[in-house]
């Protein structure tokens, strides 16, 4: 009878396709062949939902991540993260900066690394609220062929794109204000104050052009839907007297609603129901969306969501705004417990665990 660890490298990667990825860590250490196989064979585990990141053990400098899915923490060494701002999660991947203000495109779970051309110079204090978001086209660890866009303030907004093989980044005309950015059919789309735009021309000399107009006010998410572009709006409600200097007011979610945007028509309708499916946002990274049919537990015809905006005052630790919203009966109900332990400058975010191959 042939051994386990004697299977061909066709079988053990289909059996790989059915991996969790706490799963498929496992596997790779039961022995070397199978190792062989998850470093070497392009085998992605199977979908499963986004994971909580959130901030260091201050002794142990482990990164702590949350697991939905099995309702558990790991708590995994990254060094590459050790005192970095990280802006924004797509893909699976992180863009972080470091003290000297050198950005990078990192994936902690595999930790591959791109360097991206310097970003203007600010204090490192003000990193958080001058960055706002940086997206990817396509996912890195399927392709080279891809853009980073990146969304940041001065005295207007300001974005810019890097793609591999480029020393240098390239800006786009000043926008006045920009609240989310989406890759859609093959092209960057910013959402702004009033209107929806898109990014004609990825060249040395790119232009915008306006799409459509946009009726919300509250703080909005581009997100993709079944071949669908949506518009979802988060309403707040202020907890506190924010006239009262010495009262620390905050803002939580209330309740959301969705748009469907049709590009053609350039017209709007609203939507706000999502079926089985379960749409997930956070602070800076891109709407993800899910089957929840697949993924036991995952609620469905909702949206789970992390803070909205880091603390207002530093002495306050905690994160008090995540929660899932269920388009059915219109409430929130949590998923986690409602204080999180977490430094002033890093609020939980969503990453997504996709990859390719492990590399160490």
């Amino acid at each position: 009878m042939a051994s386990w660890s004697d299977l061909s490298t066709d079988a053990l990667g289909r059996i790989v396709g059915f991996l969790s990825l706490p799963d498929l860590h496992r596997f790779s250490v039961v022995c070397r062949n199978w190792r062989w196989v998850v470093k070497h064979v392009k085998c992605s585990p199977a979908e499963q939902l986004p994971w909580l990141m959130m901030g260091e053990d201050t002794s142990t400098k482990k990164r702590n991540f949350y697991s939905l899915t099995e309702n558990r923490h790991y708590y995994i060494d990254v060094p590459e993260l050790h005192d970095q701002h990280w802006i924004d999660s797509s893909f699976g991947w992180l863009f972080i900066i470091d003290r000297e203000l050198v950005p990078r495109l990192f994936n902690p779970l595999t930790r591959e690394c791109y360097e991206l051309p310097l970003l203007p110079k600010f204090q490192e204090e003000t990193l958080r609220k001058r960055f706002t978001k940086a997206i990817l086209s396509l996912d890195p660890s399927k392709t080279c062929d891809f853009t980073v866009l990146v969304l940041y303030h001065t005295n207007f907004a300001k974005v810019a794109f890097w793609r591999p093989g480029e020393s240098a980044r390239t800006c786009v005309p000043d926008r006045n204000h920009i609240v989310d950015a989406i890759f859609f059919r093959g092209n960057f789309y910013l959402a702004g104050g009033d209107n929806l735009c898109m990014i004609s021309d990825l060249g040395s000399n790119p232009t915008v052009e306006l799409v459509m107009p946009l009726f919300s006010s509250g703080t909005r998410y581009l997100v993709y839907f079944m071949g669908e572009l949506l518009l979802v709006e988060r309403h707040i409600k202020f907890l506190g007297d924010k006239h009262d200097r010495h009262c620390k007011w905050h803002m939580v979610t209330e309740r959301f609603t969705v748009d469907k945007l049709n590009l053609q028509e350039r017209s709007s309708s609203e939507c706000n129901k999502i079926g089985d499916y379960a749409i997930f946002l956070g602070t800076r990274c891109s709407g993800y969306v899910v089957d929840s049919q697949l993924f036991p537990g995952c609620k469905r015809n909702s949206i789970y969501f992390t803070d909205l905006v880091l603390k207002l005052h530093p002495d306050v630790y905690g994160c008090d705004d995540l929660g899932i919203y269920d388009f059915t009966t219109d409430t929130i109900e949590p998923y986690y417990p409602p204080e999180i332990f977490h430094p002033f400058s890093e609020p939980p975010t969503w990453l997504t665990p996709t990859i390719n191959r492990l590399l160490n």
